[in-house]
């Protein structure tokens, strides 16, 4: 008999002898196992939960931080960005004139994927399954050639972003097709399906889009005086997923 119909048994029978009472033990609960990611890079950042917008910019999160959901996406992080400071310097200067909310995006980046929701169990075999598909691409160089503005879905940010080249836009698609397959096996949202890949570098509070896309011609004329000058070809080794506190790297061969 196992030891939880002991305990029921004990429970309903009140002539039980002392010898069942003293199986009456409390069960705890087992603690799930640690994930085996030692195939992966990985760095964990520090614990941050707090969702009042004064305390980050006036961002909201697209859902409320729920323990046991890791919100997740994966991107390629822009390793250079000491050699953009000028251009968003530049860029910033005309955007504050247009709105005082706008700052710097401080951590640039190219998303490869929607940001998606991702339970304790899933880790393990997701990124496995990405560790397996990313190790395989080669590396390539990531260049921009234009000035974009995006306005995300709930309409509360407005960005100006560097778009990239055409050449650098087929090695993307060709990342996001794997990913899109991975993440289409775990019932995951896929990217869009027809993505305009771009690194945000500064924003705005509010939907603004309109009101930029009026000077875009003149931010693109400052970007395209500086871009050949200062802003090379970067290559691009590796991809990164962020899942809650935690970044796992994959590095392309």
């Amino acid at each position: 008999m196992s030891a939880l119909n002991l305990l029921c048994d004990y429970g309903s029978d009140d002539t039980s002898d002392e010898s069942d009472k003293d199986i009456s033990i409390p069960l705890k609960k087992p603690k799930l196992p640690t994930p085996n990611l030692s195939g992966v890079s990985t760095v964990v950042l520090s614990e941050e939960h707090i969702d009042d917008p004064s305390l980050h910019n006036g961002r909201i999160r697209t859902f409320s931080h729920v323990r046991g959901n890791w919100a997740t996406f994966v991107y390629i992080e822009y390793p250079k960005k000491d050699k953009l400071l000028k251009i968003i310097d530049l860029l910033h200067t005309v955007l504050t004139t247009i709105d005082e909310s706008c700052i710097v995006c401080e951590n640039v980046h190219i998303s490869l994927s929607k940001t998606f929701v991702l339970r304790y169990h899933m880790i393990k075999p997701l990124t496995t399954s990405l560790q397996e598909v990313l190790s395989n691409i080669e590396s390539f160089d990531l260049n921009f050639d234009s000035v974009e503005v995006y306005c995300n879905e709930e309409k509360t940010r407005t960005f100006l972003a560097l778009g990239v080249d055409a050449m650098s836009h087929e090695y993307l698609i060709n990342i996001v097709e794997k990913i899109d397959n991975i993440l289409g096996d775990f019932k995951l949202p896929k990217f869009y399906e027809n993505p305009l890949f771009h690194m945000s570098i500064l924003s705005i509070n509010g939907n603004k889009k309109e009101l930029i896309l009026k000077n875009l011609q003149y931010l693109n004329e400052i970007f395209n005086h500086q871009k050949n000058k200062i802003l090379n070809p970067v290559n691009i080794i590796k991809v990164n997923c962020k899942s809650g506190n935690k970044v796992y790297q994959y590095c392309f061969k």
